[in-house]
């Protein structure tokens, strides 16, 4: 049986069960689109970031063996919509099965389920491999209680995952320390200059522009500072831990009209992209 396997842009997880094997049979669909780009005004920054890590991730997998079909944005094949890129690449590939793995985000969540109760193929979901929690456990986990009160259930996944935990009780005799968190940044300690990587993606940027999209601000594409693929992001985990961590705890709720970062990790959009997971960053830190 010949199966389209969709990946997201925000689904770029090298670990997933899905590449342990290459399979002739299974082609991976990849698409920019204008319908991800204009249902809400994103910065340029934060389209391109997508759209290079996207690309990285697609020639890894190939690099690997996986067979790979992607759209990018400036295509003339490109329909810019997710069903229609769906329908077309089905019959290309003359699949008779679709998966993908769960959305985050509850809009492409109610597509996808739209999409497969109308579709004659055979079509299953699968979880992003990526997250602490399964889809439902928060779900499961607050069901008859009268409050939804989030520190039980940090307290529940800590016991669970054993992360910080000594004994049954969490290390250090409580359970956080927020008050220690507040302390205002005055000078010192000196605050390292920020992981940057200073990629030419004016060719992306021409691109992107060209195609029409929705965006909003400016960038320097000459000098893109943004970690687009896994191997940048452990750069930037390696470097948050190494230099920034000792101090981030004290100053994690300071801001300064000077500094933009301060001692913050700048790992955000590794993570929600999913080029590293949760449970690498704890462990590595």
């Amino acid at each position: 049986m010949r199966t389209l396997r969709l990946i997201l842009g925000d689904q770029l997880n090298a670990g997933h069960s899905w590449f342990t094997n290459q399979n002739e049979d299974v082609l991976y669909l990849m698409a920019e689109m204008r319908q991800e780009t204009d249902y809400a005004r994103h910065h340029i920054q934060k389209v391109m970031a997508f759209f290079q890590s996207m690309r990285t991730f697609a020639a890894k997998l190939e690099e690997a063996g996986h067979r790979v079909r992607y759209y990018r944005i400036s295509d003339s094949d490109n329909p810019q919509d997710l069903i229609r890129i769906l329908q077309n690449s089905l019959k290309e590939a003359g699949a008779s099965r679709l998966e993908y793995q769960l959305p985050d985000e509850v809009r492409l969540d109610q597509q996808l389920k739209q999409f497969a109760s109308e579709t004659d193929v055979e079509v299953a979901a699968v979880d992003s491999e990526h997250f602490y929690t399964s889809r439902y456990e928060l779900t499961e986990f607050f069901k008859g209680k009268k409050q939804l009160v989030m520190e039980s259930f940090y307290r529940m996944m800590r016991k669970k995952h054993a992360i910080l935990m000594q004994g049954g009780q969490p290390e250090g005799g409580q359970w956080n320390f927020d008050k220690q968190n507040r302390k205002k940044w005055k000078g010192n300690p000196a605050i390292p200059d920020p992981l940057v990587f200073n990629k030419d993606l004016s060719s992306l940027e021409e691109e992107i522009r060209g195609s029409g999209a929705e965006f909003m601000g400016n960038v320097d594409a000459t000098a893109f500072p943004w970690p687009t693929s896994r191997e940048e992001s452990l750069e930037v985990l390696d470097y948050f831990c190494d230099f920034l961590l000792p101090h981030f705890g004290d100053y994690q709720d300071a801001m300064h009209d000077e500094e933009t970062f301060l001692f913050h990790s700048r790992r955000s959009f590794s993570l929600n992209s999913k080029m590293i997971s949760p449970k690498e960053v704890v462990d590595r830190v």
